[in-house]
């Protein structure tokens, strides 16, 4: 039965197309829900990230302010020029420019440190809140490259990125005059304020990373959600993104990133916000989402349950009935339903069946004589076209003056004739129609003598069982008439008989042939084949439609193979790969008593 035609399926499309808009409606509202609060969460959060980016450009701006003007205002660095390197009066005002430089780490609160480079005489002062050899190493093995972007005429950031042991940091550097270089260091934890970020929860927290994803600051973050991070800086022009995590218990994790770029150096502040912890006041809508599936599932199901009990089951039942009764079971009968529509149907096919089960015992018995007279027609309709042929044969051996020849086709055509007045009966064993192959053969073979040769391969205990008469003749006939012309080697006719178990299963010994309800017989020959053409139309069975043309003898054996047999007999034609043709007939393995039952 075709499903999508049937009522469960019209029923399901039918609840489906009710209860999408409902479904669609709740979804679309839960969706809106979430995006409200996106949008508001990163406004909130931009607002702070956006402040905090500010405060931090602002005091690197005055930082540059201040470094520009110690050249011009501080006494203590512009006498240091004139001053030889090593006086009293150069250390002097060495430590006038480190008291200067420790009182204004005081006002500049994200500056971690100030320095003093002298370039001739390879001299730092350095003035630092944090520690002073780390820092000082740091400045020292950096200002090569600060000197040289001083020189260089490329358009750089105002800050640079410093790489420390297990820190980083900002470094500024500018030139005083030709011997004095001036310098402000900060530490890139100070710029990071991740205590701003309400909604960052357990999972979330700030960074500073560079251009590249790399980590510049410390954070709560983890290394797998930086790199998540690293991965969309090309959207931070987008008010948030919501990128996703795949956790190792294999759990995806949503966050909300925002982010802003830097003025003063290569580097972008980033915030992660997970939306669990965001998404936490929409309990309701978060359940209902996940809920949805199982509610349409649940609804869904309930009602075909109801429906099985009340329509689906009695029509299954009634359609079953139907099968059955397709199949012959005119004994069929339904217990009605509880419904009274139901219960009509099926009363009326009780009724039905009832009717046609008296009917079909008149209507068979007229088939049975009918079949019976059928068959009669059909069997003796191949022995005119059989002696036909054998008078050619005599005829031709006669105009050779073969007279030997006419006496020994005279002896086995005898044979043959008295075979055919026993081709009356229903059926025959099958080793009295080999005999008669083997005469027809014989005669053949004094036709072409040296040129046709045949062989009989028929497993042992097979002789028994019966078929309809004449019904292996014609195809040994039709392989010498087509097989064998334009011949220069003996032509050889092989035919097999042994026992299978379906129609179309190959040769399989077995000890029970009692469980071998088939006898397959096969007429085999080495001769030119059949043509494709030819061999498309038999194989579908076109051999039927002209049952008065040049085919009449392997449509007079269909036909009443058709009428004894029905289907479970069958004819296949095939060409061999060694070259040839091959017929194989399949027909139920009986014998006289078996048959006479049947």
């Amino acid at each position: 039965m075709n499903f999508i035609r049937s009522l469960r399926f019209k029923f399901m499309v039918g609840l489906t197309l009710i209860m999408l808009p409902l479904f669609l409606l709740l979804y679309y509202n839960n969706i809106y829900a979430i995006r409200v609060v996106r949008d508001k969460v990163s406004l909130t959060n931009m607002n702070h990230l956006a402040k905090s980016v500010e405060q931090n450009e602002r005091v690197l701006q005055e930082t540059n302010r201040y470094l520009y003007s110690l050249g011009e205002r501080d006494p203590d660095i512009i006498s240091l020029f004139f001053l030889k390197y090593g006086s009293g009066d150069y250390i002097i005002a060495k430590q006038r420019i480190m008291n200067k430089f420790m009182t204004d780490i005081g006002f500049y609160n994200l500056i971690d440190s100030f320095f003093l480079y002298d370039a001739v005489n390879d001299d730092l002062l350095l003035a630092t809140s944090g520690s002073y050899d780390v820092k000082m190493s740091l400045v020292r093995e950096s200002m090569p490259a600060q000197m040289t972007q001083l020189n260089d005429e490329t358009q750089r950031p105002e800050w640079s990125i410093v790489h420390g042991g297990g820190w980083n940091a900002l470094v500024k550097t500018v030139r005083i005059n030709q011997q004095f270089y001036a310098g402000a260091l900060v530490d890139m934890n100070a710029l990071n304020h991740p205590e701003q970020f309400t909604e960052s929860g357990e999972r979330g927290g700030a960074v500073i990373v560079d251009d590249n994803g790399g980590a510049l600051s410390g954070s709560a973050l983890s290394s797998a959600q930086i790199k998540l991070a690293a991965a969309h800086l090309s959207g931070l022009e987008n008010p948030y993104q919501v990128i996703s995590e795949v956790t190792s218990k294999g759990d995806e994790q949503q966050y909300l990133m925002l982010g802003l770029p830097s003025a003063m150096s290569d580097m972008n502040y980033i915030v992660l916000l997970p939306e669990e912890d965001m998404l936490r006041n929409l309990p309701f809508f978060q359940q209902i989402i996940r809920l949805l599936p199982i509610g349409a599932a649940v609804i869904l199901i309930t009602a075909l349950i109801f429906l099985r009990q009340l329509l689906f089951r009695p029509m299954n039942t009634l359609i079953k009935g139907m099968r059955r009764v397709s199949r012959g079971e005119l004994d069929v009968r339904l217990d009605p339903p509880t419904s009274s529509e139901l219960e009509f149907v099926t009363h009326s096919f009780n009724q039905m069946t009832s009717q046609i089960q008296h009917l079909k015992i008149d209507v068979y018995e007229e088939q049975l004589r009918t079949r019976e007279a059928e068959f009669k027609q059909l069997q003796m309709q191949i022995n005119p076209h059989f002696y036909l042929n054998s008078l050619n044969i005599i005829h031709s051996l006669a105009s050779l003056q073969k007279h030997e020849l006419v006496q020994q086709m005279a002896g086995h055509l005898a044979d043959y004739f008295r075979f055919s007045l026993r081709a009356g009966k229903r059926v025959i064993r099958l080793d009295e129609e080999l005999e008669h192959i083997h005469h027809y053969l014989e005669i053949q073979k004094l036709r072409f003598p040296n040129k046709l040769d045949f062989s009989l391969d028929v497993d042992e205990g097979l002789g028994h069982f019966v078929l309809p008469p004449l019904t292996l003749q014609p195809f040994v006939e039709n392989a010498i008439i087509h097989g064998f012309r334009r011949r220069t080697e003996p032509f050889v006719i092989r035919i097999s008989a042994n026992l299978t178990k379906t129609l179309s299963s190959p040769h399989s010994e077995v000890e029970d042939i009692q469980h071998n309800t088939i006898l397959r017989v096969s007429v085999e020959d080495n001769g030119v084949g059949f043509e494709q053409d030819m061999l498309a139309r038999l194989q579908r069975g076109k051999y039927a439609e002209d049952p008065s043309g040049q085919h009449i003898g392997i449509w007079n054996v269909a036909h009443r193979l058709l009428v004894k047999y029905d289907e479970s007999a069958k004819l296949e034609f095939q060409n061999l790969n060694a070259g040839g043709a091959a017929v194989i007939l399949y027909l139920p393995a009986q014998t006289e008593e078996e048959e006479g039952g049947a």
